[in-house]
């Protein structure tokens, strides 16, 4: 438990600490906004760790984000979520019941709720500023991480132990139109994932 609570108390913290946060001066007019983002994850988990939770090393992740910004910084905060689906070595099988009495043998899923935070500037650059450098830090927290059988209240299920952490993200991107379409790489520095490489699509929607 409070290997999970760490991450997200780190979140708080990065939150509370945004200079979104600060005064502005009088002699500027500041612009704020939200944009919304989705995004999909190719994941390395640690090979130790998924070893023991008997797991692949590698899973898929698909999520959304809202993005904090300001007319007068460079920097954005990012607040997301994302589903983990792993690659289970240790599914298992139950009969299940429905509510009309019906049964039916059903295999368990294992997958996980990932909640994360980062902060940093975005760089434009190019012809027209329509490509943009983004450098980050973040930290992430994994929720509800189990093998269980869905939609089943009383079925068996399995927590499948696989901590978030600290990680430094880059990525580069272009500008089409009102959207934003971009590749990013997480590096963790704790926890159980090695890192992460995420195609995103972006806007202000």
């Amino acid at each position: 438990m409070l290997t999970t609570l760490k991450p997200l108390v780190l979140a708080s913290c990065l939150i509370a600490m945004s200079p979104f946060a600060l005064a502005q001066s009088d002699n500027n007019v500041r612009q704020t906004g939200w944009s919304w983002s989705g995004h999909v994850d190719h994941i390395n988990i640690d090979k130790q760790a998924a070893a023991e939770q008997w797991i692949e090393d590698t899973a898929v992740a698909i999520g959304g984000a809202a993005e904090y910004y300001a007319s007068d910084s460079e920097n954005t905060l990012s607040l997301g979520a994302s589903l983990l689906f792993y690659r289970d070595n240790a599914e298992f099988s139950q009969y299940v019941e429905d509510y009309w009495g019906d049964e039916s043998y059903e295999e368990s899923d294992a997958n996980a709720l990932m909640l994360f935070a980062e902060y940093g500037p975005k760089y434009r650059f190019g012809r027209d500023n329509m490509s943009f450098f983004s450098v980050r830090g973040g930290v992430s927290g994994i929720l509800g991480s189990e093998r269980s059988i869905s939609n089943c209240r009383d079925c068996y299920s399995e927590d499948i132990e696989i901590d978030g952490g600290v990680y430094g993200l880059i990525g580069i991107g272009q500008t089409l139109g009102r959207i934003d379409l971009s590749l990013q790489f997480q590096q963790y520095l704790s926890g159980d994932l090695d890192n992460t490489l995420r195609l995103k699509i972006s806007g202000a929607f």
